[in-house]
């Protein structure tokens, strides 16, 4: 079978007549030579861009800072000492700027209490307003750390794009229309408002949004991606050029973080093996006395059962863990995907 291929075809700026090439999914294209920004087979684009705020050197020294601070809290900060940093890269990503107006709805319910005394109570509400959602313009957008960039980019400050504060960094084209971006500002919106509705509430039974988009500004924003090398490998750091933020980054994993994890894998494992063999005399206990007059107190081996299992799978999912090469963490130097929480699987037990 023939394999797909993508096809680059050499392009000539009706501005400046400079030759460079054009990407076969390019939509919305700026010449690198001039600025000149244009669709594809049409005209000419007036957009916009969020000044860059770092150079190199305060780039590094920001993630030198960031890796010695989320090492101490996780892998440990001898890793440091051993790091080396690569040259910093700036790339202007495409995104559209999307603002209109939208109504919302929302309808579920939550549990409080348990067994016979256990209520639902119904939680529902309307809202309306103006809203502005930033859309990555790109069909396949696989940075690191794309989704948290785009989040800094709230309040970002805009100015007419200027070729020259480019820093004669990459500008990468966009793969999307205007028609595309607010179909998936309809969906970012969708979908974040749906995740925090789940933490409010154990069921959700209807949501519904409406979006009128009112204007899409195309626009570039400054993204830094900083490699590091330690003992023969890689790892990345993410850096907002708007914010001058930290987005995320990778540590490698160490014997000490491994230790760690399983230490607290062990306790774990240890603490469901004890409930699972609690939970046979629990059983004989209930049968052998009077339990008649209240069925909640069946509900004490039906919890047990529960714990031990949240415990048995937390240790799992934490031994999965220490067996990563590396791990990533956010801003604030906390891990992403830390899987099993004992507090949070204590309150979702309580809730059942």
């Amino acid at each position: 079978m023939p394999t797909k291929t993508s096809t680059i075809t050499q392009f000539r700026c009706e501005k400046c007549n400079a030759p460079y090439p054009l990407g076969a999914d390019d939509v919305i294209a700026s010449c690198p030579y001039c600025g000149y920004t244009f669709t594809v087979g049409g005209s000419e684009i007036k957009h916009l861009i969020i000044p860059n705020k770092l150079k190199s050197r305060s780039v590094k020294s920001a993630v030198k800072k960031w890796l010695k601070f989320a090492a101490s809290k996780s892998v440990g900060s001898g890793v440091v000492k051993s790091i080396e940093l690569e040259e910093p890269i700036l790339q202007w990503i495409p995104i559209f700027q999307v603002t209109g107006h939208f109504e919302s709805y929302h309808f579920g319910v939550k549990q409080k209490g348990s067994g016979k005394s256990a209520t639902q109570h119904k939680i529902e509400n309307r809202d309306s307003g103006e809203l502005t959602e930033w859309v990555i313009a790109r069909r396949h957008a696989a940075t690191f750390g794309i989704d948290e960039f785009i989040q800094t980019l709230d309040d970002a400050e805009v100015k007419k794009f200027k070729i020259d504060l480019t820093d004669s960094a990459p500008v990468l084209n966009a793969e999307i229309d205007d028609s595309d971006a607010s179909t998936r500002a309809h969906k970012s919106r969708m979908d974040r408002e749906r995740i925090e509705l789940l933490e409010k509430m154990d069921k959700l039974l209807d949501h519904r949004l409406n979006l009128t988009p009112e204007s899409s500004t195309y626009t570039h924003a400054p993204y830094w991606l900083v490699r590091y090398s330690y003992q023969k490998g890689t790892f990345r750091v993410a850096v907002s050029g708007a914010t001058g933020k930290i987005l995320m980054g990778e540590l490698p994993v160490t014997k000490r973080y491994r230790i760690k994890k399983w230490l607290a894998s062990m306790v774990l494992l240890i603490g469901s093996g004890l409930l699972f063999q609690v939970l046979p005399y629990l059983l004989w206990a209930l049968f052998q006395g009077d339990s008649s007059n209240s069925d909640e107190i069946w509900m004490i081996p039906v919890f047990v059962f529960a714990a031990a299992l949240a415990f048995w799978g937390g240790s799992i999912a934490i031994m999965g863990s220490a067996l990563k090469y590396e791990v990533q963490l956010d801003t604030e130097g906390k891990e992403r995907d830390e899987g099993f929480k004992f507090m949070k699987a204590i309150k979702q037990l309580g809730s059942d």
